[in-house]
């Protein structure tokens, strides 16, 4: 028997809802450098995890509190990422 459209958007409904991603909820321990903003101290930051040109994975930062955005490798000491290595400029 064929299926109806109806029917995959009740079993999408039926599903339980998936988590939102990792701005909202975090998964596990922040990378060193993440865990409050360079600039005010704030702890309550966007965070994106990414991978760069060179296929690094790093979290872009953001505080919605004094604007500053920083780029932290994963497996980095902390130090916020140049602008050409997160671009992958000469």
């Amino acid at each position: 028997m064929a299926r109806r459209r109806g029917d995959a958007a009740r079993a999408r409904a039926a599903a339980a809802p998936e988590p939102l991603g990792s701005i909202s909820q975090p998964r596990g321990a922040l990378p060193p450098g993440t865990q409050e903003c360079l600039g005010c101290g704030e702890t309550r930051l966007t965070r994106i995890r990414m991978a760069l040109p060179d296929t690094r994975q790093a979290t872009f930062v953001s505080c919605p509190s004094c604007e500053v955005t920083n780029w932290f490798a994963l497996e980095g000491d902390g130090t916020p990422l140049s602008r050409d290595e997160v671009t992958g400029g000469a």
